[in-house]
């Protein structure tokens, strides 16, 4: 996810004559600031970028027109690979800021709410092995106070090549969940492919757990819990 915004905080004094212009990268789970171990260009101009002393990626002015892309790499970081395209850069005095989305091994902090899981294209036989989806957008819908409304997550995630991800919730600070007698919110996960959007059956989840189909004893271990077939979604 991207959210290329204007900003009115500026940058650094010192920089703001020769920016062409600037990105931040966000932790989309935690929206901590990035800058260490990612690898980030401007496909198309001479210039590479300097960290500035706040952690954001400032390159200096010379002729955009070239420009294709910002590529930003994670390497070895446990985030999605992000590109940003030229129509979607913004000069200086605007700033860019990219949420990395973070891959199936993203190590949780204690008190994160979210789940593990994979998505195929429909449960096989016992003796066959499941067709994974690879590449859709997957995030948890979580259920409001007020028992009627979903509202999808803030973050996503991209299926891997096995069709695992982790979907992780974030509320803003005027959001409240509702929240079953034993405290689990209540959560569907909402998968997009080629433009169409299918959403799970509703879970219990824990909060403040990243789940897996151990937090699930109740339900049955075939199928598993959560791994999700696309054509068992509903639109």
């Amino acid at each position: 996810m991207s959210r290329p915004f204007a900003t009115s905080q500026p940058l650094e004094q010192a920089w703001q004559r020769n920016v062409l212009f600037a990105v931040e990268v966000l932790d989309a789970v935690t929206l901590e600031r990035l800058s260490d171990g990612l690898a980030v260009k401007a496909e198309g101009l001479h210039g590479r970028p300097v960290v500035n002393t706040s952690g954001i990626f400032v390159w200096l002015a010379e002729d955009i027109a070239p420009l294709q892309k910002v590529t930003i790499d994670p390497q070895r970081l446990p985030y999605e690979r992000f590109e940003l395209p030229k129509a979607q850069v913004q000069q200086a005095p605007a700033k860019n800021v990219v949420e990395l989305r973070p891959r199936a091994d993203y190590p949780f902090t204690a008190g994160t709410s979210g789940l593990r899981g994979a998505l195929i294209e429909t449960r096989p036989a016992p003796s066959e092995r499941p067709t994974p989806v690879a590449g859709a957008e997957v995030r948890l819908a979580w259920l409001d106070d007020d028992g009627v409304t979903w509202r999808d997550a803030s973050t996503a995630a991209i299926t891997g090549a096995a069709g695992d991800f982790v979907a992780a919730l974030r509320f803003a600070p005027a959001q409240v969940p509702r929240l079953d007698p034993g405290g689990a919110l209540s959560v569907r996960v909402v998968a997009t492919r080629g433009g169409v959007t299918r959403a799970a059956a509703a879970l219990a989840l824990p909060l403040g757990r990243v789940a897996d189909p151990s937090t699930f004893p109740h339900l049955p271990a075939d199928p598993n819990p959560l791994i999700f077939a696309w054509d068992e979604l509903t639109p």
